[in-house]
């Protein structure tokens, strides 16, 4: 086994800070490892979003259209998602500091390539790149995180961690229209490139804990389970334990939902709207933050304080947001003026935001400790070639299709005109309808909702389930001839 704990804990080892927060670390090693954790999922997803806000810049050098757009954003997810089986599987094997700071750093190369393209092609390839790097680190780290901090409190933690998501997104969306207005956009990818190269050499200093540090169970039943490693029959479990399937599809088509709004909102407010770029993304930004931050952490709090009598509510929680924000939604896309049309998306990103913290601790409850890489590869799989890889190039071509007039005088045209999806046109391009493209994430947060709420009764048990697992001998011991612990 090539994994090298520097941290191990037992039953007795479990830490409480003068916050309440139970720990398996000292509480110095593993805030410390949080926020370098933190800062790098920051960078994350502002070296993703900083494209989102330069399309008017990127566009018009590059002469591409509303699909081509969106496929910048697909080929990154596409690349992500094919990459995080390996890195789950590296994860569950190898010490996982050495694999993120080789992650951070070929994102951090993308990034700065993506600043030396001078065509759309070269623009595409280095999005592909920028996938490769960032699938180690969204694989990897939550997996630390998982070990470092008992479950009484992870809905908490990961929607902490999570905000770095719509933080990034905003600080990504307005240094991108910033810098682009000012000093052009090849300037934007250096900037938001830099810094990660610092953050791959903070990456070989953070502390490896023992897979399972945080479960309460003996230091010995722990190696053991590290060094025998997951069997067949446990990826076959895996596959069928109700509770981790129903909390990714949810996450899905949330992700869908989110991922296609994050790219084209902004556009829907600067030519639907007629919106300034530099002021509307900007605001964005801000309304996105500031609803992250109120619908992570309130999502978080809620579900962990339910959990400790019900367990469930780490489905119900995030299932009943989803279903309510789907009114936002269509009140953001009919408003008019500014003040409303804001007030709605903050709203709806509020309330679909819920969904991170719970959901990615449900992962982390019911399963093994020792395949939560893989398990954390495969969710990102799903939920991206199933969600967000789609719907960003869905939405443009719903946009660049019922931009046609001709397209707007048969019977799905007439139905969306009804509802206020019109084709627009701005000097220098061709019409679209932005309305009509975002309208297809209605059904995905339907969707979403179901499926979390359908969820719900598999957690009790599986919980229990996976912790009377990895407090047994390893399947693979109990086939060998070798003494058990």
């Amino acid at each position: 086994m090539n994994a090298h704990p520097t941290e191990t804990a037992d039953s007795a080892s479990i830490a409480e800070t003068s916050t309440g927060v139970s720990l398996s670390a000292p509480a110095r090693v593993a805030w410390t490892a949080f926020a370098v954790l933190f800062a790098m999922n920051l960078l994350d997803y502002v070296d993703r979003n900083v494209l989102t806000a330069m399309k008017p810049q990127i566009a018009t050098d590059f002469k591409i259209d509303d699909s081509q757009w969106g496929l910048l954003a697909s080929v990154f997810l596409v690349s992500y998602s094919l990459v995080s089986p390996l890195m789950g599987w590296l994860g569950d094997r190898r010490r996982r500091t050495r694999l993120l700071a080789a992650g951070v750093g070929v994102w951090a190369i993308a990034t700065l390539g993506s600043g030396l393209a001078r065509s759309y092609n070269e623009l595409l390839v280095a999005r592909s790149f920028l996938g490769i790097g960032e699938a180690t680190y969204g694989v990897i780290a939550p997996t630390i995180l998982l070990d470092l901090f008992s479950r009484d409190v992870r809905a908490r933690l990961l929607s902490i961690f999570y905000l770095a998501m719509p933080l990034g997104a905003g600080l990504g969306m307005g240094l991108g229209a910033y810098i682009a207005t000012k000093y052009g956009w090849h300037t934007a990818f250096f900037v938001v490139g830099a810094p990660a190269v610092l953050a791959a050499v903070a990456a070989l200093f953070l502390p490896e804990p023992t897979r399972g540090a945080s479960e309460g169970v003996s230091k010995e039943r722990l190696a053991r389970h590290e060094s025998v490693g997951a069997s067949r029959e446990d990826y076959v479990d895996l596959m069928v334990n109700s509770s981790y399937t129903y909390a990714v599809f949810g996450m899905a088509a949330y992700t869908f939902a989110i991922g296609g709004m994050l790219i084209w909102v902004p556009n829907y407010l600067i030519y639907t709207r007629q919106f300034d770029q530099v002021k509307s993304t900007s605001m964005l930004g801000v309304i996105t933050f500031a609803a992250a931050i109120l619908g992570m952490s309130t999502g978080g709090w809620v579900a962990d304080k339910l959990a400790k009598k019900r367990p469930q509510s780490l489905f119900l929680v995030p299932g009943v947001a989803m279903l309510a924000s789907i009114p936002f939604v269509l009140a953001a896309l009919r408003a008019t003026s500014p003040g409303a049309i804001y007030l709605a998306i903050f709203f709806a990103e509020l309330l679909m935001f819920v969904n991170t913290g719970p959901c990615n601790a449900i992962i982390g409850h019911v399963v093994l400790p020792n395949m939560r890489g893989a398990a954390y590869a495969v969710a990102v799989f799903a939920v991206h070639f199933l969600g967000d890889i789609w719907s960003p190039w869905l939405i443009g071509k719903a946009a660049d299709t019922f931009g046609d007039p001709l397209m707007m005088q048969g019977l799905i045209g007439k139905l969306l005109i009804s509802v206020g999806a019109t084709p627009t046109r701005m000097p220098g391009h061709p019409p679209e309808n932005i309305v009509a493209g975002l309208l297809i994430v209605v059904p995905a947060l339907l969707v979403s909702a179901l499926v979390l709420l359908a969820g719900a009764r598999h957690l009790p048990r599986e919980m229990a389930l996976m912790q009377a697992k990895l407090r047994a001998a390893p399947t693979a011991a109990l086939k060998s001839s070798s003494p058990q612990i």
